[in-house]
């Protein structure tokens, strides 16, 4: 037996015969490697996710909706007693429990843009998975400030563009009463619908009877002639952008009563304009909510309906927006901030509509303004420099007819007897405060990035 017993180890005890054992139990043993080879892959598959998702959270995220802005920092945490210096980092913890990544509860300020126009992507972090806690270093919190202020000087050369203020200055100066400001005040033409509504006719270079020329007239006269804006009697196609590139109108007026849609070039356009710092004015001719034009121009803006919800199929100007009520001690009701005290919210307009000021913010501030009460119903008639409705007529030579200033409205009510009740508060006690709100309404779209402006460098804007 002695010459067998290096073939058969187990009757060996030296430690090469039981290396040799151990061996041959490792090799028959089938599923141990089964097992071994499993935890292997299993390790480098989730393992590497692991590792994978956490170079992303501490690198940088691109994307074209929502882009963070971390709040102002709070007290700096205390010195490292390390004599290497440690990276400074904040935290922007999301809440496990929030059911969509764009609820951020840790004081972050969210503003959507799009890098399509103005701004490029910044190169700043942005939402994560609700189950992600982000860590951003100072690096980062450089870029979010340096693409803000970046942006911000955009907006202002495109605002400023088409304003002139005191001493030549470009954008409009002062505030309130004291503003000063010259601009070009366009009237927007679009597809379908009656965009012309309450806009009289073009004659001989110039508007008659026209709701926004007696508007800025007003508003010369109360200004004693420091706004002043000039009417083209052109209307400005939504469809040609020629007008974004060459004109940049601080603001644009468009209304109507009727059913719309734009179509894709006058969507693409107004998108633009208001992601470069433009702003719309748009004023119900037909009051009420869920009137035929309110339907549109929720549907047309922003793809939802009167009570907020998603219209199905709607491919809208700015779909990732809402409208939002602008409350009573908002700027524009201010006579501090503006020209008229409106402290208990907007006048009532046509047939006592009284509808809350609507808005669509963009940054922060208003991008479409939306007043639903038909004031541009009401000033349709003009008033004389005494502030009375002014009946007196102008002579077209070519049209070779005459178009009275009190407008086609106050004709019908006061000239026919046909319209009482149709429009029950057209008096001239009921279209002063319109006058007076829209004035607020002009100097508010002009003067709104006045307080943001003022802290900005000049740099290349």
């Amino acid at each position: 037996m002695a010459e067998n017993f290096d073939l058969d180890p187990l009757f060996d005890n030296s430690p090469k015969a039981r290396m040799k054992r151990f061996a041959l139990r490792v090799i028959n043993t089938r599923y141990l490697l089964i097992a071994l080879l499993i935890h292997v892959i299993g390790f480098a598959i989730f393992g590497g996710k692991i590792i994978f998702d956490a170079i992303q959270a501490k690198g940088v995220f691109e994307s074209e909706s929502e882009v963070l802005v971390a709040a102002p920092p709070g007290p700096p945490p205390p010195p490292p007693t390390s004599s290497a210096t440690a990276e400074k980092s904040f935290d922007v913890k999301v809440s496990a429990a929030a059911q969509s990544p764009t609820k951020i509860v840790n004081r972050i300020a969210t503003e959507k843009l799009n890098p399509n126009f103005s701004v490029p992507a910044p190169d700043i972090p942005m939402v994560v998975d609700s189950a992600l806690e982000v860590k951003t270093n100072e690096g980062a919190r450089e870029r979010i400030a340096g693409a803000e202020i970046a942006r911000m000087q955009n907006v202002r050369k495109f605002h400023e563009g088409g304003v002139e203020g005191a001493s030549g200055k470009r954008g409009a100066t002062g505030k309130g009463r004291a503003t000063v400001a010259k601009f070009t005040c366009y009237v927007a033409q679009y597809a379908g619908g009656d965009w012309n509504s309450n806009f009289g006719l073009v004659a001989d270079n110039r508007w008659y009877s026209n709701c926004i020329y007696n508007l800025m007239l007003q508003i010369e006269r109360w200004s004693q002639g420091r706004v002043k804006a000039h009417l083209k009697p052109e209307a400005l196609k939504l469809a040609d952008r020629e007008w974004i590139e060459k004109i940049k109108p601080p603001f644009v007026f468009i209304t109507g009563h009727k059913s719309f849609k734009f179509t894709q070039a006058e969507k693409d356009n107004l998108r633009e304009y208001l992601m470069l710092g433009g702003a719309l004015w748009v004023d119900n001719s037909l009051p009420g909510r869920r009137s035929r034009f309110d339907v549109s121009l929720r549907r047309e803006l922003t793809g939802r309906d009167a009570a907020g919800r998603s219209v199905p199929g709607a491919d809208a100007v700015l779909p990732d927006r809402e409208f939002e009520t602008i409350p009573n001690d908002h700027p524009v009701y201010k006579s501090s901030s503006a020209y008229f005290d409106f402290r208990n919210g907007p006048p009532a307009g046509m047939n006592f509509y009284r509808e809350p000021v609507e808005c669509v913010k963009i940054g922060g501030e208003v991008a479409v303004f939306y007043t639903l009460n038909a004031y541009s119903d009401m000033w349709e008639t003009g008033l004389t420099p005494k502030d009375e409705v002014d009946s007196a007529g102008e002579w077209s030579p070519s049209n070779r007819t005459w178009y009275y200033r009190d407008g086609p409205h106050w004709w019908y009510m006061y000239r026919t007897g046909q319209g009482q009740k149709w429009f029950r508060n057209l008096s001239r006690e009921g279209i002063i405060p319109c006058y007076q709100f829209g004035i607020n309404i002009v100097i508010h779209l002009l003067t709104r990035f006045q307080d943001k402006f003022m802290t900005l460098p000049r740099g290349n804007a």
